[in-house]
Order: C-alpha cells, then sequence, then structure tokens
C-alpha cells in the first residue's frame, strides 16, 4: 500500500495525567505533519479532527461569564454536546432537540453559538458547512447512571432530528472538520483559546474510501476512530441491529462500529475490553436480545462516574482494587463468586 494511501493517526497522553496546553499542540502538529496521510481534492482535505478532554477552565469562564456557577464545570452531572445542525433549519432543529434533552431529565445549563469561522474552509467545506452548536448540560439524577442517559439521548436526538450528535461526554469532547489539520486552530475558537488544556488528545486525517467525505463522517467520533476499510461490516451491521442497537445514520463503516462500541458498552453493559477485543462478532450473539446489561467472565461493566480524561466508554471499565483487598465479580449465569484482582 503506498503510505499516502491510508488515513493518519495520533494519540498523545500526559504522563501524569494534567491537562496542558502542548498536549493539544503536540496532536495538531503531529496532524500536519501526517497530512500527506490523508485524501484531498483540488487541495481541500477529506476531514481533520480531535478527540480531547473537556476544557473545564474554559466552560469555567464561559458560566462565569453567564453569571452561573463555574463550579459546576467539574460537577460529575457535567457533561458537554457538540451538535451538528443543518444549516436553514437550525432554529427549529435546536428547539427539538431541547425538548429531547428535557424529557430525559437533562438540564440545559448554557449554550454557545458563534465558535468558529468560516472564512477557514474551503469551497467544499463552506457549502456543506453545517452550523456548530455546543450545549453544557447537567444531568439530573444519580452521576452513575449518567453515561447511560446521554448515550440514549444521543440516539434520540439523531432518530428524531437531522441533527448529528459529535460528542456528547461527562469527560471529552470532539472537534472536526472537512479539510486540512493546518484548519483545526483556524476553525474551531476553542482550539486556538489559550485556556483550552487537556491531558490527552486522538487526532486523525481522513482519507475517504468507501463514502464521500462531510462534516458528519470525519473522525474521530464519539468513542473511535481508525484506518482502512472495514471488510465485515455487513456482518457486524445486521448482528448489531438484530439486538436492537442503533447504528448511525447513513453513516460509514467506521461510524457503525463507533455506534457498535457505544451500544454494546452504554446501552447493553460489556465493557470496553470485552466490546473490542475480538468480541464484536464472537460475543454479539452470545447477548440475549431485550437485556439492559451483559455479564461475561467474571465482571460486569460498571459506570464509576469519575471526573477524568477517559470517556464515559473507558469509564464502564471495572477499577483494579487495591493491593491486598478483593473485589466483587459476578459470572455470566452463575451465582455470585469473588476472586482476588
Amino acid at each position: 500500500m503506498d503510505e499516502r494511501d491510508a488515513c493518519a493517526l495520533v494519540a498523545i497522553a500526559q504522563k501524569d495525567g494534567g491537562p496542558t496546553r502542548e498536549v493539544l499542540a503536540e496532536t495538531i502538529r503531529g496532524l500536519e505533519c501526517l497530512a500527506h496521510r490523508s485524501g484531498s481534492i483540488d487541495g481541500e482535505g477529506d476531514g481533520s479532527g480531535i478527540l480531547c478532554d473537556i476544557p473545564r477552565e474554559l466552560w469555567a469562564d464561559a458560566l462565569a461569564g453567564a453569571r452561573l456557577d463555574p463550579s459546576q464545570a467539574l460537577d460529575r452531572r457535567f457533561a458537554v454536546a457538540h451538535v451538528f445542525v443543518p444549516a436553514g433549519e437550525d432554529e427549529i432543529v435546536e428547539a427539538e432537540v431541547r425538548r429531547i434533552f428535557a424529557r430525559h431529565r437533562i438540564r440545559i445549563l448554557l449554550e454557545r453559538h458563534g465558535t468558529t469561522r468560516t472564512a477557514a474552509l474551503g469551497p467544499r467545506a463552506t457549502a456543506g458547512e453545517p452550523r456548530f452548536w455546543q450545549l453544557a448540560v447537567q444531568v439530573l439524577g444519580p452521576a452513575r447512571r449518567a453515561g447511560r442517559r446521554l448515550y440514549r439521548v444521543g440516539i434520540d436526538v439523531e432518530r428524531e432530528t437531522p441533527a448529528t450528535i459529535v460528542s456528547l461526554s461527562r469527560s471529552t469532547v470532539v472537534y472536526k472538520l472537512r479539510g486540512h489539520p493546518q484548519q483545526l486552530a483556524a476553525y474551531f475558537t476553542d482550539l486556538a483559546d489559550p485556556r483550552f488544556r487537556t491531558s490527552m488528545a486522538f487526532g486523525h486525517n481522513r482519507y475517504a474510501t468507501n463514502t464521500t467525505t462531510s462534516f458528519e463522517r470525519v473522525q474521530p467520533f464519539a468513542a473511535f476512530a481508525h484506518n482502512g476499510e472495514i471488510n465485515t461490516i455487513s456482518r457486524l451491521r445486521d448482528e448489531v441491529t438484530s439486538l436492537g442497537v442503533a447504528l448511525s445514520r447513513d453513516g460509514s463503516d467506521s461510524q457503525d462500529v463507533d455506534a457498535t462500541l457505544r451500544g454494546l458498552v452504554l446501552g447493553r453493559g460489556l465493557d470496553p475490553i470485552e466490546a473490542l477485543g475480538g468480541k464484536m462478532h464472537k460475543g454479539i450473539s452470545r447477548i440475549p436480545a431485550g437485556r439492559g446489561t451483559y455479564r461475561s467472565g467474571a465482571r460486569r461493566a460498571t459506570a464509576n462516574g469519575r471526573v477524568a480524561y477517559q470517556s464515559d466508554i473507558s469509564k464502564a471499565m471495572p477499577r483494579a482494587g487495591r493491593p491486598g483487598r478483593k473485589s466483587p465479580c459476578r459470572a455470566a449465569g452463575a451465582a455470585r463468586t469473588r476472586r482476588r484482582r
């Protein structure tokens, strides 16, 4: 394979887990160095994006500027939604999205518009540019259930409206566009803000193959990004659809893998290792249809609700017990057992 005929992937994490400006800058620099690993039509890139921590300092200041309590940005029930809304019907769509959030008992604290610069885009991207809508929200009720409720509200938004959920999480956000990585900070004002800090960042340059490019199909998605074609995607789509897992709307193969991963972890209760570790095909057939959770091996996936850089997907992973302590576990279809972790 020619080294130019594939997507580019960049991943950087701060060893001590502390958020810094340098992690974001180095990730964008890495994507720029790999700009040749991206599709391009008449000098306009297929797409570039970054998944990173919620910029909590930026959101705390935004809340304070709206005369709201800035400490809410650190609350375990605080989350940020990034939404693409089709141009021309934005007000109608946004009103319906607000009703869906309210129906799920998710309170909208603050809305942000105007945080992009259209002048940074090329002509094709400008023609298909959606409205970028940011929401700071609070999940009412127990924090331990927040990840699953955010997943469900995202499903309903995409099922009932033409809006696209770019990311909706208590810990991570996604910024992506149709174009080259050099345009990311020029287009998204957040990424150029000196208050923006993250402890990790995952970047992707798209090389479109099976589908045409658009803002919505650019990676990373809410929990996943990938390089290559997925030749078994038809079988995967059939299997997860039979379980009632919601797939993307007219999406690419990568979009549907992202939807499957989130559906299995947040919707069905698998932990991420089970969902990714060769069990997407082998394990799906063992999940009883209609079950809200799935127990496999000797552990049960739970959301711990910590405020950290991991996404709600990674938060579903069981925590290792402290040395010398025992953790309760449950085997599939068996009585409760214990094992030392």
